[in-house]
Order: structure tokens, then C-alpha cells, then sequence
């Protein structure tokens, strides 16, 4: 099989990694737990190899588009938390950690796949990437900023720790990224092909990492249930708030709005899920793992129904 034939495949399998990954981390629990720390070395990997896309003249130029920027990361990180935390307390009023991995999954920084959804559907990439890397540069004082202004005053949180771990998964191989991509942008070029597959291996060990020292600590009951169309009311909204913001109050053209709808509504699960595992209980990681098993795949959906070739 060519290499090209088999990352056109995976990209399409892009739905079901993760959650396969979900249920090889609770089968192979407390085996593998003591590994946990790998997750933030694997996820600093999918964060560099992404970075290897981005040049700081495809930055400069998107960031001369300061009211798309500006609207996508309003509606990220003011507008979503805020009403994820009013929906989340109406729904879990007793569950305090419940509602924190809702305004934790509402606060991470942009997804990564969100560049990869945003040329599926022939979005503006350059304004994808440049979103993608403000936010991440953020990210250290976005997240924890919103987790402490939202979240119950009785859910202890190690801020100090989740700086921390955003510079290091996020931040700095992001700069690391675009540095190699200016000194050697032809062999960034040539390795993505190469690099594609290994990015998705490294997706799959943190979540199969992260998820297994849950394993133990989580149990199945009928809280699922709501937990599951709260994580698809949070999807949901995301992208029907950026979209008709993007396509009826800026009126943006449709690669732009594409871009805009995947980057604000996408969220670094895998991220989360790091944060989540070392720095909370684990009642608040329950969300996160929920969200990893239905992002994807909820995205594919919504995407196809916003954004199919035939109506653009």
C-alpha cells in the first residue's frame, strides 16, 4: 500500500482512533498506568509535528484579519465556558467536578485536528493555522484563568501545575515546529507524509495512557446517559454559535467560515485528558473521557452536514 493510500485511510479513520483508544486504555488499566507520565512527552510530539506546517508568514499574514481572530477567540473562550458552565450546572447541579470537566473541556486551547478537518472541507488553512497557534500561545494563561474563574470554589486545582504542563505540551514545541519549519521548510514539506502516521500513533498512546489510570477509579451507571448529550450539546453548540456567527454577522466567505467553525469548535481533548488525569478527580475526567470518544465522530457529521463540496 502506498503511504499516500494509507494516510487518506487513516485520515478517514480519524472517528474511530480515539475511542479505540479509550477501550484499549480500560482494558489494559493499572498494567500500563505507571506510564502515564509519557502522555505530556507523546502529546508535545502530535504539538511539534503540527507546528511543522506553520511558517511565520502564513502567521503574520492570517493575523492581519484581527476581527475573525478576534470573534473566533471570544466565542472559544467567553462565550462557550460561560454557557457550558450555566448548562452544566443546571444538569449536574450536585456534581461540582462534573461541571469543572465541562468548563475544563470548554477552556482547552483549539484542537490540532482541527486543521486536518478544515482542508477536508477546503477551509482557509493559513487562517486555521494562525488561530491554532494564538490560541496555543494562550493557552497557559486562557486555561487556567477560566477554570478559576468558573469553576466551584471546592474543586482544588493545582494552577502552578497546569501552566506548567501547557508549556510543555503546547507551547514550546510549537515555537520548536515553526523554527524547523523557516530553517528547513522543503523538508518539513517532504517528511509530512511521513510524519502523518506517527502523529496519530502518538494521539492513541495518550489517550490509551491517560485513560488507563482511570481504569480503576471509574465505574459505569446510568450517569453516562446525560453525560454523553451534555458532551453533545457542548459540540453542538460550539459550532452552530462560530458558524452563524462567521457566516451571518461577520459574513465571512465559506473557506474562512469553514476554518472558523472548526478551529472554534474543536477542542485539544488529549490535552484535557492530560490535565484532567494529573490535576483533578477523576469524576472530572469523566466528561473529558466521554468528549474523546465522541469529538471525532460527531465532527464528521457536523462538518458533512455544514459544509458538504455540493453546496459551498
Amino acid at each position: 500500500m502506498k503511504l499516500s493510500t494509507f494516510n487518506e485511510l487513516s485520515d478517514k479513520a480519524m472517528p474511530v482512533i480515539t475511542p479505540i483508544g479509550v477501550v484499549v486504555g480500560l482494558a489494559l488499566g493499572s498494567r500500563i498506568a505507571a506510564y502515564k507520565g509519557w502522555g505530556t512527552f507523546f502529546f508535545a510530539c502530535i504539538t511539534f509535528i503540527g507546528a511543522l506546517q506553520i511558517s511565520f508568514s502564513q502567521v503574520a499574514k492570517a493575523l492581519r484579519r484581527g476581527r475573525t481572530i478576534g470573534m473566533v477567540l471570544v466565542c472559544a473562550h467567553v462565550l462557550l465556558p460561560l454557557i457550558v458552565k450555566a448548562l452544566a450546572s443546571l444538569a449536574f447541579p450536585s456534581s461540582p467536578s462534573y461541571v469543572t470537566g465541562f468548563i475544563l473541556l470548554s477552556s482547552i486551547p483549539i484542537a490540532v485536528t482541527s486543521f486536518l478537518w478544515t482542508t477536508i472541507h477546503a477551509g482557509d488553512g493559513a487562517l486555521a493555522l494562525a488561530l491554532i497557534l494564538l490560541d496555543t500561545l494562550l493557552s497557559p494563561l486562557l486555561t487556567p484563568l477560566t477554570v478559576r474563574l468558573l469553576a466551584d470554589s471546592s474543586v482544588k486545582l493545582d494552577f502552578q501545575g497546569i501552566i506548567t504542563s501547557l508549556l510543555y505540551m503546547i507551547v514550546i514545541p510549537s515555537l520548536l515546529g515553526m523554527l524547523v519549519k523557516q530553517a528547513a521548510s522543503e523538508a518539513c514539506t517532504n517528511a509530512r507524509p511521513y510524519l502523518s502516521p506517527v502523529t496519530k500513533v502518538c494521539m492513541m498512546l495518550v489517550i490509551v495512557l491517560h485513560v488507563a489510570s482511570l481504569s480503576g477509579t471509574l465505574t459505569f451507571s446510568a450517569v453516562y446517559v446525560p453525560l454523553i448529550l451534555m458532551n453533545l450539546v457542548v459540540i453542538a453548540l460550539g459550532f452552530v454559535l462560530i458558524y452563524s456567527l462567521g457566516r451571518y454577522v461577520l459574513h465571512e466567505d465559506r473557506a474562512s467560515v469553514v476554518s472558523m467553525t472548526f478551529t472554534g469548535g474543536m477542542r485539544n481533548i488529549s490535552a484535557a485528558l492530560v490535565l484532567a488525569t494529573s490535576y483533578f478527580r477523576a469524576e472530572t475526567a469523566l466528561p473529558v473521557v466521554i468528549g474523546i470518544l465522541l469529538q471525532q465522530t460527531f465532527v464528521g457529521f457536523l462538518g458533512a452536514r455544514l459544509f458538504s463540496r455540493d453546496t459551498g
